[in-house]
This record gives structure tokens, sequence and C-alpha cells, in this order.
């Protein structure tokens, strides 16, 4: 796991008021500085934005060493407060808890990574934190002299500012037995305001299955929104609250008649984040066991055995249509060393 060191600091004018952070980002000998701000925040917004952002350029996870001048930021999670939040709905047993959203987002990156939280003297001999401290300065400066005002010419040059979006209002326009369809009403980084069309979805568990012999389980079956029949992974959705392993393994026996022990995780993704929310979960395993299929009702599909050899090569002469198979059976020659 990669060992990342990550220094932080916020700033704001008049709290509320204009505000900004700062943060330095050091691997090895790597370092990147990133920057922003809100017009109208508070000083402890941006203590807690500034991590966020940081942790969020981190592609893989790895092993963080976070360090903060902000004694609220730092305590909240060395001291375990955070968790007595969660746990108790986010509150607090004194009343209300401020800045819920950016708690709760940052929770769940530090459940991505290791995280050892360090507070350090502000405004002292710390090189990298007075760095982030004139970050986060300049950015609040940035937003006090002039509002930020996005011109129509400025989409013909390289954009390197905030990228998220603000959910205004949500509105649901269908509901049916496997997704539903949302019109979100958002806030885009310039003030703007948009809106965006998502289908919500439980997810899916798919499964790259190979016996003792190296031969592929799959099934055929003919998807109306392609017109056409499909050579697939076994595959199906999640019911609420599935657990995406168990989901994998149930797919492959009730469409294959295969049985399974174990599988691991090669990787999880979404096909087409632009509008859907469906995250997918493929998963890996050698050696079955036969039992019988148990098709779901309305299912039709016929089961095909291969060697994993010749799936990769249809992989690689583009004669599978379906993204799920094409990445995992990729992903699973890989794993194989192929």
């Amino acid at each position: 796991m990669k060992e990342v060191e990550i220094y932080t600091d916020g700033a704001c004018s008049g709290n509320p008021g204009p505000g900004g952070y700062g943060a330095i980002l050091k691997f090895a000998d790597f370092e990147k500085e990133i920057s922003g701000g809100e017009p109208e925040t508070t000083n402890n917004r941006m203590e807690l934005l500034g991590p966020i952002q940081a942790l969020k350029l981190l592609k893989e996870p790895c092993k963080v060493t976070l360090y903060s001048d902000s004694t609220y930021v730092v305590d909240s999670f060395s001291k375990g407060w955070i968790y007595g939040w969660e746990k108790n709905g986010w509150k607090r047993k004194d009343g209300a808890l401020k800045n819920v959203d950016l708690m709760q987002e940052l929770l769940s990156l530090c459940r991505i990574h290791q995280v050892t939280w360090v507070k350090v003297k502000g405004h002292a001999d710390n090189e990298y934190n007075n760095r982030c401290d004139r970050l986060a300065v300049a950015a609040s400066q940035s937003f006090k002299k002039a509002p930020a005002v996005v011109e129509p010419e400025v989409r013909d040059v390289e954009y390197d500012g905030e990228l998220c979006e603000k959910v205004l209002r949500t509105t649901e326009k269908f509901s049916g037995r496997v997704f539903k369809v949302e019109v979100l009403d958002v806030e885009l980084p310039d003030g703007k305001k948009s809106f965006r069309e998502v289908v919500r979805h439980n997810g899916g568990a798919a499964i790259v299955a190979l016996d003792d012999e190296g031969y592929i389980y799959m099934v055929r079956q003919y998807r109306i929104a392609a017109g056409a029949e499909m050579l697939e992974i076994p595959a199906g959705k999640l019911e609420p609250k599935e657990d995406p392993k168990a989901a994998a393994l149930r797919e492959l026996t009730e469409e294959t008649g295969m049985v399974a022990e174990d599988c691991e995780l090669l990787f999880s993704m979404y096909a087409t984040p632009g509008y859907c929310a469906e995250k997918l979960y493929v998963y890996f395993v050698q050696g079955l066991a036969a039992y019988h299929p148990h098709r779901d009702e309305g299912e039709f599909l016929h089961i095909v055995r291969m060697p994993f050899g010749d799936a990769l090569e249809m992989v690689q002469r583009g004669e599978f249509q379906d993204a799920k198979t094409i990445s995992g059976i990729l992903a699973a020659a890989r794993r194989l060393g192929l």
C-alpha cells in the first residue's frame, strides 16, 4: 500500500464569508498543491473540505498521514467523536451537529484509506502547513475580490476549478421493478443552475467462473434493449442491501447450475456514470461443482462452456458486445498471468 502525506489548511474572511482551503500531497519525491474555496462559507467547512479534496485525488487505497492545524477536524477522528455522531444519527448530545454533509463525505473517504491524523501548530515552523495556509488565504481572497463568474469564453480554455455539483431538489419521474428515474435540480460549480437525469439501480454482480479444466461458464440470452442475442458471464441485479459476493455466487448457480464455495473480487465499476447509478461488482472463481440451474421466472438462456483461452481470443477479436463480460475476462486473464 502506497504511503502518502497530506497537509491541509482552511481560511475564511468574516466566518461566515469568503473562504478557501489549501492542501499538499506528498508521495516519494512527488508533490501536488491544490486549493479552492467558496464565496460564502465558514472556517470549519474549509478545514473539512481540504482533506476531502485531497483524499479524492488518490486513485487507490493508500496509507495516509494527514496533517492539519484544525483541532475541530483532527479531534473529530483521532478522539473518535465522529463515530459517536454517526451512531447517534449525526447528532450531538447537546444539540444539532454542523457540517454533517462534509463530515459524512470525509468519513466515507477515510474508510477507503488508512488515515492517521496528526495535529500541527498553525502559523508556526511547519513549512507545509504554512504553504497550505498561503494557498487557503489566496483562494479565500479570490472570492472576496470578485464573484466567481464564468463567462462563455471560459469554456474554451482548460478548467482546473471545483467539480462537485450541489443537488438542490430531487423529483422522481418513474419507478419500476428494476430501476427508477429521477431528475435532479443542481447548482454547478460556477453557481449556475441546471438539471441531471439519473437512473437509480440497486447495482449488480457478475462472475468469471472457471472449472478445474480451465473452461469458462457463460450464458447466451436475448437482450431486448440491444435487439440481439448476447454471450455473457453470469450476472444479475442486487437485491436491496444484498452482499455482492453472495449475489455473484447465487447467479452462478441459478444460471449455469454450477456451485462455488467462494470467489474473489476482480473490480467494481460504474458502467455509465453519466446518467446511471448502477455499480457492478465482478468476481472470479476457479474450481466448480455441478448442481442444477434454477432460472428466474421469465428468464430463458443457454449455458455455454468453452476453454478460457478461446473466450479471451473472442474478446481480442471484438466478438463480445457486453461490457462486463469483456472487462471481466480481461481482468481474469491478468489474474491468471495470461
